[in-house]
């Protein structure tokens, strides 16, 4: 008798069902998606949100109850709602809006975003709601401001009296005809700089399932090179040491140079640290018929070897620990040699004449 019951009854429910067809609309569907793919709108609209998807996609009604562990009535009442009142009306959150409602304010939305970048998707929902009186939860933000070619980046520092023109000027006038002599073999261009590796903690970030913990050391103790590295053949020449970078050192590496590459023009590109622009290394780069052309003041983006640096810290001292400074100074050592054999493509890939110029800082 109970069995002949709940075929009665499902046979009911099927009658009822089949009276109801929806037709959903492609605005329907990605507002659906989107709310689906949103964690602040809560579970039970989510379940609701299903019922209507499943239904469009055909599934039998009875099968959404049992996968949904909702009962028949329940699908129905669905559907009946999503008949008079559409997706918003089954989101228990009555301040939900999808982000296909911001479209008449976009442009000014995108306008905004680049004149006055925010921190936070909280930041941004905020002035959403301020331009277009629609409040979006933080995942529609970042949706949002993905879709306009927004990404959420580190802001970089800029020298304060960096002058950009002047380095522009420089670029086109002094460096790229020096480098495009290098490129037909011509000359030979090196970047030069000096690198100050203290043993301590360089802490980055890592994919973990808690936070992990390393060791640290204790003492300043520093390991400097001094680099020259080359644009056509990515040689790397330089000079590792636990004593200061001095004058001395850089005509060290001019005689260096001088002497691997014997009656080749060369020019070195360097910034105007004092003991790189003074009298003593001057007379003899004049005597070797070595050309110094001195970057503009407050230019490392125009040092290419800079970005040999960073390379360093990231391969050899990030999330690294070293029990003594010989192990420290080992890794350094180790990972620059191999920049002149097994791993010059590293080089190559790295130091290409793809310059940044700095853009004027907003105050």
């Amino acid at each position: 008798m109970f069995g002949k019951l709940r075929l009665l009854t499902s046979a009911r429910f099927d009658n009822t069902v089949r009276m109801i067809r929806l037709t959903l609309s492609q605005m329907d569907h990605d507002t659906i998606a989107e709310a689906l793919d949103d964690p602040a709108v809560d579970e039970r609209a989510k379940r609701k949100l299903m019922a209507i998807r499943m239904h469009d996609l055909g599934v039998p009604h009875g099968m959404i109850a049992k996968t949904l562990n909702i009962s028949d009535d329940t699908v129905t009442n669905y559907l009946k709602q999503f008949q008079t009142e559409g997706v918003d009306g089954l989101m228990d959150n009555r301040y939900y809006r999808p982000t296909s409602q911001v479209e008449d304010y976009i442009d000014r939305i995108k306008q905004s975003l680049i004149d006055e970048p925010v921190a936070t998707a909280k930041e941004a929902s905020a002035r959403i709601e301020k331009i277009s009186d629609i409040r979006l939860s933080e995942t529609q933000t970042r949706r949002i401001m993905k879709r306009l070619g927004l990404r959420h980046r580190k802001v970089a520092g800029v020298p304060g009296k960096a002058e950009p023109q002047l380095q522009l000027e420089f670029l086109a006038e002094e460096l790229l005809p020096r480098l495009e002599e290098a490129k037909k073999g011509h000359r030979r261009v090196f970047f030069v700089d000096a690198a100050h590796f203290v043993m301590g903690a360089f802490l980055g970030m890592v994919w973990c399932v808690s936070r992990i913990f390393i060791r640290t050391s204790s003492g300043r103790q520093r390991y400097n090179v001094l680099g020259a590295v080359e644009t056509r053949d990515h040689d790397l020449v330089t000079i590792r040491t636990t004593a200061s970078i001095n004058a001395m050192v850089i005509c060290q590496l001019l005689m260096k140079i001088d002497a691997k590459y014997p009656g080749e023009p060369i020019t070195l590109v360097m910034d105007n640290a004092r003991y790189q622009y003074n009298r003593e290394v001057m007379d003899l780069a004049a005597a070797l018929d070595i050309e110094l052309l001195y970057l503009p003041p407050y230019s490392p983006n125009l040092n290419l070897i800079e970005r040999l640096w960073k390379l360093v810290k990231s391969k050899c001292l990030r999330n690294r620990y070293y029990e003594d400074f010989g192990k420290f100074k080992g890794a350094i050592d180790d990972f620059i040699v191999g920049l002149n054999g097994p791993n010059r493509e590293v080089l190559k890939s790295l130091i290409t004449e793809r310059f940044q110029i700095l853009p004027i800082p907003k105050t």
